[in-house]
C-alpha cells in the first residue's frame, strides 16, 4: 500500500495593518519673494500640423512666500499681454513643492485673437477661423487631490473660414451649432465646470 500524506490546513493569517503614510519632509527652502520683470512665457503645441504657439510677453508681479513647508502658500500676482494686446492676469495661492496638495489660482484672458487657434479648429472641428475673439476666466482649486474647477469662455463674433481635411474632426455640423449658440450680438457664453479627482481621469 502507498501512504498518502495530507498538508495539514494552512492557518489563516490576520490581515497585516497598513504602513503609516509617508510624510514628506519640508525642503530647507525659504524663498520671501520672487519678481518677474519684463519677461515671456512660451508656450508651442508641436503636436500640430500646423504647430501651434502662443507667448505672454511683458509679463510682470511677483510671487511671495516660497517654501518648502507642506503648509506652505505662495502668494501668485502675475500680469501681462497675450500678442501684445489681449490682456492676462493670473493670481492666487500655490504650493509649488506640493501642488497636489494645494492651489488655488486664477487665470484670465481678454480679447485675445481666435484666428490664431485655427490649428486646433482645423484639427478638431475641420474649419480654420477667419475671425473672432476669445476671453477666458479660468479658476481652479486642488485640496489633497480634489479638483473644483471653473471655465467661463466668451467668444465674440466668430467666424468661420475654410474646411479642412482632418481625420479627427468631429462629424457634426459646427456651423449650425455656432449659429445657434450665439446670442442675437454674435457672442457664445459657456460655463464649463469640472469637478473631480486627480487620481481618477473620468
Amino acid at each position: 500500500r502507498r501512504a498518502i500524506a495530507k498538508a495539514a490546513p494552512a492557518k489563516k493569517q490576520a490581515p497585516q495593518p497598513a504602513p503609516p503614510p509617508v510624510r514628506r519632509q519640508a525642503l530647507p527652502v525659504e524663498v520671501g519673494i520672487v519678481r518677474v520683470v519684463n519677461s515671456q512665457l512660451h508656450f508651442d503645441d508641436l503636436s500640430l500640423k500646423p504647430n501651434f504657439g502662443a507667448a505672454i510677453e511683458t509679463l510682470n508681479g511677483t510671487i511671495r512666500g516660497l517654501s518648502g513647508r507642506e503648509d506652505a502658500r505662495a502668494e501668485v500676482k502675475l500680469d501681462g499681454k497675450v500678442d501684445r494686446y489681449a490682456p492676462v492676469e493670473i493670481t492666487g495661492q500655490v504650493n509649488y513643492f506640493a501642488a497636489n496638495t494645494y492651489t488655488s489660482v486664477r487665470m484670465k484672458f481678454d480679447n485675445m485673437e481666435l484666428t490664431s487657434l485655427s490649428p486646433y479648429s482645423g484639427k478638431f472641428a475641420g474649419y480654420k477661423i477667419d475671425k473672432g475673439k476669445l476671453s477666458v476666466d479660468l479658476q481652479y482649486l486642488v485640496q489633497n487631490r480634489k479638483l473644483d474647477a471653473k471655465h467661463r469662455v466668451v467668444i465674440d463674433q466668430i467666424q468661420l473660414g475654410e474646411k479642412v481635411e482632418s481625420p479627427d474632426a468631429v462629424s457634426l455640423p459646427v456651423k449650425l451649432a455656432i449659429a445657434l449658440l450665439k446670442d442675437r450680438n454674435g457672442v457664445i457664453d459657456l460655463d464649463l465646470p469640472v469637478s473631480g479627482t486627480l487620481d481618477d481621469p473620468k
